[in-house]
């Protein structure tokens, strides 16, 4: 039935979910019918398990996987993905937990909220958005992008976007442009330890509410794309800056022992 929804178009204003989307063949067609009942403004909160890697077919195929939510799991970026091309916006991550691993294969338990948006004229006090941090740079889902302290003109869609939930704290809004300089206060960066990093084989994972960020480190995350991460950027990435922002797992199958590598002046090690 989540693909063939027994209700009138634009007539919800909160659609939830629990481990129900895993189960349906046909993912994307359950997205656009969320998408069609929903009220423009509304949103949806979904529970489902997902993967870090592609699940093979000899799972795929595995009946008991399947009564397990597992089989039918779709990687990050695909269950994100689909969400955007269905026409949702500011979709993140409310909560995630490490679920289960199969050969290899990392599964989490993921909830995720995401909005249909409005339409109409662009807020007159809302014609410059300015990104405070932590992120470097930001790209959104309309394909904006956003430089850390620099004001950049909005649209009416863009401006709209940035008044939903997720980016509370994330921009400052103005009629006019506000540059914001490192000795602001509202200015913010969680900056890498100058020091050794380990390899322990964790991997990191964004999951929004952007298609891709940039850290003070050199990396580039894209949602729903698995990066292996050191020490260094692990403790980075678990600040409260950061944390709401990004689900953690651990690949190594045992103890690992790995070296010190010594990071260049610059911070890029790793």
């Amino acid at each position: 039935m989540a693909e063939i929804m027994p209700v009138e178009d634009r007539s919800i204003d909160l659609i939830i979910s629990n481990c129900v989307i895993n189960l349906a063949p046909n993912k994307a067609k359950v997205f656009r019918e969320m998408y069609r009942v929903l009220r423009a403004g509304g949103r949806f909160t979904i529970s489902d398990i997902v993967s870090d890697q592609p699940v093979p077919n000899y799972l795929v195929y595995d009946t008991e996987k399947w009564g397990n939510c597992l089989s039918g799991a779709l990687q990050v970026a695909d269950y994100t993905n689909g969400l955007m091309e269905a026409g949702f916006q500011g979709i993140h991550q409310v909560s995630y937990v490490p679920w289960s691993r199969i050969d290899g294969i990392q599964f989490l338990s993921l909830t995720l909220t995401g909005y249909k948006p409005t339409e109409g004229r662009r807020p007159d006090s809302l014609g410059y958005a300015t990104l405070l941090g932590p992120f470097r740079r930001v790209v959104d889902e309309q394909g904006n992008t956003y430089t850390r302290g620099e004001p950049l003109s909005l649209s009416a869609g863009a401006s709209r976007l940035l008044c939903l939930p997720p980016f509370d704290g994330l921009f400052l809004l103005s009629n006019s442009p506000v540059p914001v300089g490192k000795d602001d206060s509202r200015y913010l960066a969680v900056l890498p330890e100058q020091a050794a990093c380990v390899w322990k084989g964790d991997y990191t994972i964004f999951t929004g509410p952007f298609v891709e960020v940039e850290d003070d480190d050199q990396h580039t995350y894209r949602r729903g794309e698995p990066l292996e991460i050191c020490s260094k950027t692990l403790k980075v990435l678990e600040s409260d800056a950061y944390r709401r922002h990004f689900a953690i797992i651990n690949r190594a199958t045992g103890e690992v022992a790995g070296s010190a590598v010594s990071c260049a002046p610059d911070g890029g090690c790793c």
